[in-house]
């Protein structure tokens, strides 16, 4: 027969687990109503004035007016992406310092040996902040004034066009890759840190062509500094329907866009992830991001925390392929 203070014991025991079990999730319910509470940061792998940094900022301006806390953009530029990568991978799981990364994040395992991260196991999906088309420039000394022309140019001169790009693995970088690729012609690729140095570049003469998205080079065609000669998605832009994609303009098969997806470390409470994806979603949403948006040529992202970690699986898979297609590489 069990002794009268141990069986009090281990009542008392099993009442106080049982009491635990059900406190937890309340605990994280409030945990996630107090977020945020104190000043957050979202990391941008590149410097000011390129397209992550254009929705960083937009985003991050809106949290911080929607929650009363301030949000700090900090640009860490270097390595294509990997810096400012490591840096979120290694910062709290506490949902307090968040990444905006693009196409380079999924190009990244595949044309380097090793990351001081785990792509797929360090970082998780916040929320798609937009998808943007690029735009294939070239400064007023390039004669060529169509793609067939420019590709001719290339066919003529082996090795001697050159495409700028704002570092490796970046959206520019794999764009002109697969230019290079499914046209096959020899370009020269031409690094730069950032999408700002690289546009100031083109326009100086230094290189001849970029195929960035289209918010970088916007102003500047406008201005007549660069010569747009095709758009980079399956169909045109409503924000320049003249100008052909490059599927139509003689690459067959050619369908490039940028996309900018928000990361947080792997660890932080679902909750918390679930709130910054509905405020986010509630941001592009609204008739002021449309606008702003339509503006840019960009469409809003959209889709859940789940659903984005399947998008995101998809495509470091998809750039694993393109990667070993074109021959990319570091330079």
């Amino acid at each position: 027969m069990p002794h009268p203070t141990r069986s009090r014991f281990l009542r008392a025991a099993l009442a106080l687990g049982l009491c635990a079990f059900a406190i937890t999730p309340v605990h994280a319910q409030e945990g996630a109503s107090a977020f945020p509470s104190k000043q957050m940061r979202i990391l941008v792998p590149f410097p000011p004035g390129g397209a992550a940094d254009t929705f960083a900022r937009f985003i991050g301006e809106r949290l911080a007016r929607t929650w009363s806390q301030p949000v700090v953009i900090e640009n860490r530029p270097g390595g294509g992406g990997i810096v400012a990568t490591q840096a979120a991978a290694n910062a709290p799981a506490d949902g307090y310092t968040l990444l905006v990364v693009t196409v380079g994040h999924a190009v990244n395992p595949h044309l380097h040996a090793k990351l001081p991260y785990d792509t797929e196991k360090d970082l998780q999906p916040v929320a798609k902040l937009a998808s943007l088309p690029s735009v294939l420039v070239v400064n007023n000394n390039v004669p060529a004034r169509s793609v067939a022309e420019l590709l001719a140019l290339a066919k003529a001169k082996p090795g001697k066009v050159s495409y700028a790009s704002s570092g490796n693995a970046t959206t520019s970088h794999v764009a002109g890759a697969m230019l290079a690729s499914r046209s096959r012609s020899d370009l020269l690729h031409v690094p730069y840190k950032g999408s700002a140095p690289a546009i100031t570049d083109l326009i100086g003469g230094q290189v001849d062509m970029i195929i960035d998205p289209l918010v970088s080079s916007a102003q500047h065609i406008k201005a007549g500094k660069l010569r747009a000669l095709a758009i980079s998605t399956a169909k045109r832009s409503p924000l320049a329907p003249e100008l052909p994609t490059l599927a139509e303009a003689g690459v067959p098969g050619y369908d490039f866009s940028a996309w900018f997806v928000l990361l947080a470390p792997n660890g932080v409470p679902a909750p918390i992830v679930k709130k910054l994806n509905d405020e986010v979603g509630r941001i592009l949403a609204s008739s002021e991001t449309r606008e702003k948006y339509l503006a840019m040529g960009a469409e809003p992202g959209a889709g859940t925390p789940q659903e984005l970690a399947a998008f995101m699986k998809g495509e470091i898979e998809r750039y694993g392929q393109l990667v070993k297609a074109t021959g990319m590489r570091a330079e």
